[in-house]
């Protein structure tokens, strides 16, 4: 098992590099730090977090081939992905490549952190996503390079712990929002989850006002992490999720 220890960042700090405390905690997305210089490990980007990033970006953990280093809690929704969901869902996990390290250490120092996180937050395995997954960057570099194949890497997360595997989900759902007392403000809204979310969302009249209906989610988690969604992005004050 990898040593773990915390070094971190103030909450005074933190609330000007994160966008605060609400992260649904639904995927664990794995980084590569890219710096390959010398001394560049896991502590060496914990005391760059804890001292102020000059650049606009947060995660939550880094490992390198010695141990692994906390600078935000979880709830923290770190600046890592570069775009919302990815930060408002996620934990972000660097790996440090510095050319004194060995990075297949660090990797499998990486692989022990995410077992034990996935199984402390109840993080599927299926949610371990690269970086690239949100944002199309090519990171983690090296692993997407196949220097360690994604494939025998997340083999690795799942021979490292009990992973919890959820069963398919079929039921669908939609979210209703509450009442707007204009088309305007209801109109708003609905751009917001159409340009931003990607969702397919419509408005209904209820007698003098009006009211948001969401297009289909499936399964309870994801109708519930998008009805955060909602909510985090103050939209809609009062929501309900319904069988579609």
């Amino acid at each position: 098992m990898v040593t773990i220890r915390q070094k971190l960042v103030s909450t005074a700090q933190a609330i000007n590099i994160t966008n605060g405390k609400n992260n649904a905690k639904k995927y664990l997305v794995v980084h590569e730090t890219d710096n390959t210089n010398v001394g560049a490990d896991a502590d060496a980007h914990a005391r760059l977090q804890i001292n102020g990033n000059s650049r606009e970006a947060s995660w939550h953990w880094q490992v390198d081939d010695k141990e692994a280093v906390q600078s935000f809690e979880h709830f923290w929704e770190c600046w890592g992905t570069g775009t919302y969901v990815g930060n408002s869902q996620g934990i972000q996990v660097e790996i440090c490549v510095n050319s004194d390290g060995d990075y297949l250490k660090a990797v499998e120092n990486a692989v022990s952190l995410i077992a034990k996180i996935i199984k402390d937050e109840n993080i599927t395995i299926q949610n371990i996503v690269q970086h690239n997954y949100f944002s199309g960057k090519n990171c983690p570099r090296n692993i997407r390079a196949g220097k360690v194949p994604w494939s025998q890497f997340i083999d690795m997360v799942k021979n490292a712990g009990d992973i919890l595997v959820p069963p398919v989900e079929t039921q669908k759902y939609r979210i209703f929002t509450g009442t707007y007392s204009t088309l305007k403000a209801a109109e708003s809204a609905t751009q917001v989850m159409k340009t931003t979310f990607g969702w397919l969302v419509y408005i209904e009249q209820d007698g003098a006002n009006y009211r948001i209906k969401t297009g289909t989610f499936t399964g309870i988690n994801a109708a519930k992490n998008a009805e955060m969604k909602i909510k985090n992005a103050k939209l809609a004050q009062v929501t309900y999720i319904k069988d579609a």
